[in-house]
């Protein structure tokens, strides 16, 4: 989530490690989504109001999810494209949930869907375990944000220099490894 800009070369490799992880978990999430969304058309079929119920909170969780997901690495691929900071001190870019989505209208309308789905299951079904995880899913936000801080990185380069030959250990704290102790022979009896 913390992105230091030491320089470019491994501020991108770091967006390469973070892109990595959503890759990961982007394909699993889909392959939910479109299980779910095959059962779509005949929700409104469902006589059982648990059924509706487990429906919307699976639709809505998986959606939301996805959409994280998604809009997480579209964030990452922008930040590749060159971020710049706005207070000359910062050297650090954070990445923070958010309730806004700014990486496409696409994501935008799933996130809509996500919160249409909870807020169905809130409403029609106050009162019971789906409607409690339907209101601890709409609690964290789908979206995602860049925030700029300051970890004084130049700071702590020259501290580390300026300490590099101080910090070395004495001669006679170096040991090597004592040899392992003989192991014993199996007796067989």
């Amino acid at each position: 989530m913390e992105f230091t800009k030491s320089d470019e070369a491994a501020f991108k490799r770091s967006l390469d490690q973070a892109q990595q992880l959503a890759a990961k978990l982007g394909p699993k999430l889909d392959a939910l989504y479109q299980v779910l969304k095959q059962g779509e058309k005949d929700r409104t079929k469902m006589s059982e109001p648990r059924w509706e119920a487990g429906f919307d909170l699976a639709m809505g969780r998986v959606l939301a999810n996805k959409v994280r997901t998604e809009a997480y690495n579209a964030m990452l691929a922008k930040a590749k494209t060159g971020l710049k900071f706005q207070n000359p001190d910062s050297d650090t870019w954070v990445l923070a949930p958010a309730d806004e989505i700014s990486v496409g209208s696409q994501l935008e309308k799933m996130a809509k869907q996500a919160q249409e789905y909870l807020d169905r299951v809130k409403q029609q079904h106050a009162g019971t375990p789906w409607a409690l995880l339907a209101e601890r899913e709409l609690k964290e936000p789908i979206g995602w944000k860049w925030n700029e801080k300051s970890v004084h990185l130049e700071r702590q380069k020259m501290a580390a220099a300026a300490g590099a030959g101080n910090n070395a250990p004495p001669k006679d704290a170096l040991r090597k490894l004592e040899k392992p102790k003989p192991k014993r022979e199996d007796v067989k009896l």
